[in-house]
């Protein structure tokens, strides 16, 4: 009996082991194209809410991938046309506080975004002169990364 329980524990041990080898590797991602090893549960998830961007704000640094969801947009700003092009607007954090969201529009078509869409982003964040920041929210033509987004109503924008 002693040595089915060791059995046991060492298949049991094995399958741990090969599974978070999986999930370093990105494997079994169902196509998120999850290269850091992110639980794929929560890549490219537009309900995942907003509290990992809210705690990337208040830590004021920079966070590789980072997603959320229900952020209402407040505001529109210029476009950048200096070099690549991007689209700019402002979101509304569960916590009230705003993030600027830059969307690179010479990778991808321009987002239909208006003010009051609910939106779901993932992407780069970074605090700026101006305040957070999220960008490359669109797929990694170098698949270094995982693949960022903008979804609204249903619809994804440059994920791939």
């Amino acid at each position: 009996m002693k040595a089915f329980s060791k059995l046991v524990l060492l298949s049991l041990t094995a399958t741990l082991v090969i599974s978070t080898a999986e999930a370093k590797r990105g494997g079994n991602n169902n196509g998120n194209n999850n290269s850091r090893g992110e639980d794929s549960s929560t890549v490219n998830n537009p309900n995942v809410g907003d509290a990992a961007i809210v705690r990337a704000v208040d830590g004021r640094k920079r966070v590789d991938f980072v997603e959320g969801s229900g952020m209402v947009v407040t505001k529109l700003l210029p476009d950048d046309n200096v070099g690549l092009k991007h689209q700019k607007w402002v979101v509304r954090l569960s916590n009230g506080k705003e993030m600027q969201a830059v969307y690179n529009s010479d990778m991808c078509p321009r987002v239909p975004v208006k003010v009051g869409d609910v939106v779901a982003m993932g992407g780069m964040f970074l605090w700026t002169e101006v305040g957070p920041m999220i960008h490359w929210l669109h797929h990694d033509p170098k698949g270094s990364r995982p693949d960022g987004y903008v979804m609204i109503n249903g619809t994804y924008y440059c994920k791939d």
